[in-house]
């Protein structure tokens, strides 16, 4: 069996999540081939510490949009995957798309279709650059430039996700992004449960070129063992720091990797107590919430958005 033993990019943990700037919390990287043997051993210890009494539920968000531009007839068949799996198992979800991405027609349909489905659709920014390596005016026209792409879509509602979940390299541009999007009336999107999941893609997909279904079927294992491990360990952190278990956001790309995976994602949530929540609903959790000083010079929070 070919072996996938690249460690994922560290992510780092804010020290107080209830009023970090990055409100995720994806721990450190594993490495898959080190970290399979100590799998199962590990999600019991995870299942023992979550302390008892505490419902665990989760909000699925996706990233980007798929890609059917040049022929790609794969992206349009796991884009139906995914929204038939959704709608088989009554999941609502968020799809933040990439601008530049949605800008063909024909991606642009496939985003349309997950609004005619019921899910929400949200602002990703237009060219995906993060904020902290950006001019911040540049930045916000190409938050708006998106907007107006996307605004007239069914399930339009007005949440950014800052690209690389990125929200400026200090206090001052973060507050001039944040009073932005209140005087525009919008919300953003922020994670609890995340991972390199571009990176497992990648890898999926050569095995998929190598022909081998067995080694591509175990991967597809390993990997969903891996998001819920994850999950129940962000879990016991946001336990610890705010003594309940939090309304959790799970972000995902829209790749071939997690549109293969998503029935055995669900199952494996509902097969260990998680039950699944809109995210909209998800959003209005208060350690989502963003604050910042209104024109009035008064410390408050962003709105909640308006959504269709």
């Amino acid at each position: 069996m070919k072996r996938y033993c690249q460690p994922t990019a560290k992510m780092t943990t804010p020290a107080n999540p209830a009023q970090a700037v990055m409100a995720f919390l994806p721990s450190r990287a594993f490495r898959f081939c080190a970290f399979a043997s100590l799998l199962a051993a590990f999600t019991v210890f995870a299942l023992l510490c979550a302390s008892p009494g505490y419902a665990q539920s989760v909000a699925l968000t996706f990233d980007d949009g798929f890609d059917a531009t040049n022929g790609n007839t794969q992206a349009a068949r796991d884009n139906a995957s995914v929204l038939a799996t959704l709608k088989k198992q009554g999941v609502r979800a968020m799809l933040f798309p990439a601008g530049q991405l949605a800008d063909h027609d024909e991606n642009l349909e496939l985003v349309r279709h997950w609004g005619e489905a019921g899910h929400a659709i949200g602002n990703h920014t237009y060219s995906h650059e993060a904020l902290s390596k950006s001019d911040t005016t540049r930045y916000l026209d190409d938050v708006r430039r998106a907007h107006e792409l996307l605004h007239a879509l069914p399930g339009w509602c007005p949440r950014l996700r800052f690209p690389y979940l990125d929200e400026g390299k200090d206090q001052t541009q973060h507050s001039q992004a944040i009073q932005w999007l209140a005087q525009h009336g919008y919300g953003v999107a922020p994670v609890t449960i995340a991972l390199s999941d571009w990176e497992y893609a990648q890898r999926y997909e050569d095995l998929l070129q190598s022909g081998s279904d067995q080694d591509a079927s175990a991967f597809r294992q390993r990997y969903v063992e891996l998001i819920g491990t994850q999950a129940h360990e962000q879990d016991v952190q946001w336990q610890a720091q705010v003594h309940r278990s939090p309304a959790h956001v799970l972000l995902l790309h829209t790749n071939r990797l997690n549109a293969a995976v998503l029935p055995d994602l669900l199952q494996w949530f509902t097969r260990h107590g998680w039950s699944f929540t809109d995210p909209l609903t998800a959003f209005g959790d208060p350690i989502y919430q963003r604050g910042y000083t209104n024109a009035e010079g008064s410390s408050t929070t962003l709105p909640q958005p308006a959504c269709r």
